[in-house]
């Protein structure tokens, strides 16, 4: 990405004009992120340039801002999971793509994950990295931290807007979560970007709008293969919310990956083998280990073994899921021949060796 991207306009269905560019040379694939990134339109910062830099030598990439952020109109009546799709359906149709990949990282996975359930047909791949099947509330918390994510909504609009002392601190905090890695540098870097591209307004909305989603449902109907990538040590987003969207996926494969930010970057050691794994992919090429599409697990069958890799038994585990004895066995005795192992405890190891839980 050495020269400056030529910049499109089109209107998504409800009116709302969206910005969106195409650089590089090779098969489409789109980018997909919601508001709070660095994956500016002109000039990407230092979460992102590596990929664009990587992407743009094969394929064609073609990235949007979303409503609310960028050069996209600032103030959409609408921001809600149907609009985002929208959103994405307007820039594919304006760029004249047919058929075409698709990645997306961190929140922008739901709209990816619901684009990809109403649009199958036309990806030829899709990528997650770093994201999610449900919103923060849908999941599995405890009572102190469904508060957290409360009172954090109650921050975000006057935490993620302006350029104040708070407002800065806020953002530097918020933003180290993703990257805890990243340098002083890159810190200021992605907030110099971030703050420019969105409000806090349009930010508390756009979180208020995906905290409550659950794609369950959307994730099954996706057939196109996908690859689903997830740093084991991601502070916001666990990697059981990786590992359940690609058991969700029908044909997925999931790569864990060693690192503690959301997205890598280019200076970790984890970055290589994530850049060549994604191209590889991409290519067509995925190569001998793909070991999610040959051991395939439910959910519930990655919980249950999840358990047993931590010694509990039967009944710990039926007090912990909230299940019966009984339906604990029967989910075991299924994840052993998912796996083709003999033993509890090869089953757990294996699954925990191909990233399955």
């Amino acid at each position: 990405m050495k020269n400056p991207p030529s910049i499109h306009f089109c209107k998504s269905a409800d009116g709302t004009t969206i910005a969106f560019t195409a650089t590089g040379s090779g098969p489409p694939v789109v980018w997909v992120t919601l508001q709070y990134t660095d994956n500016d339109l002109a000039s990407p910062g230092p979460a992102s340039k590596h990929w664009m830099d990587a992407l743009t030598a094969r394929h064609t990439v073609i990235r949007l801002d979303m409503r609310g952020c960028g050069l996209s109109d600032r103030r959409p009546e609408r921001m809600s999971l149907d609009a985002w799709v929208e959103d994405i359906e307007a820039v594919v149709n304006a760029a004249g793509l047919t058929r075409f990949a698709m990645m997306a990282v961190c929140t922008g996975s739901y709209a990816a994950i619901e684009y990809a359930a109403r649009h199958t047909d036309r990806l030829t791949r899709l990528i997650i990295y770093g994201g999610a099947v449900r919103g923060r509330l849908r999941r599995e918390l405890t009572a102190a931290q469904r508060a957290d994510a409360m009172a954090a909504l109650q921050v975000y609009e006057s935490g993620l807007d302006g350029r104040s002392e708070f407002a800065v601190s806020f953002r530097r905090i918020f933003t180290a979560q993703f990257l805890p890695d990243a340098s002083a540098g890159q810190l200021e870097a992605h907030d110099r970007i971030v703050s420019q591209r969105m409000n806090g307004a349009i930010a508390a909305q756009s979180v208020r709008a995906f905290y409550d989603l659950d794609l369950s449902e959307s994730a099954q109907r996706i057939d196109a293969p996908s690859l689903v990538l997830h740093a084991r040590h991601d502070i916001l987003y666990p990697m059981d919310e990786g590992q359940r969207l690609a058991a969700l996926i029908p044909s997925s494969r999931f790569v864990p990956v060693e690192s503690h930010n959301n997205i890598p970057l280019a200076e970790e050691p984890a970055w290589p083998r994530v850049r060549d794994t994604v191209l590889e992919f991409l290519a067509g090429n995925e190569g001998a280990a793909v070991p999610a599409q040959t051991f395939r697990l439910t959910v519930r069958q990655a919980d249950v073994l999840r358990q047993v890799a931590q010694g509990q038994t039967d009944k710990q585990i039926a007090r912990t899921l909230s299940l019966s004895p009984r339906t604990v066995e029967m989910h075991v005795g299924a994840a052993l021949k998912a796996l083709g192992s003999k033993t509890r405890a090869e089953a757990a190891h294996r699954a925990a060796q191909y990233g399955l839980f």
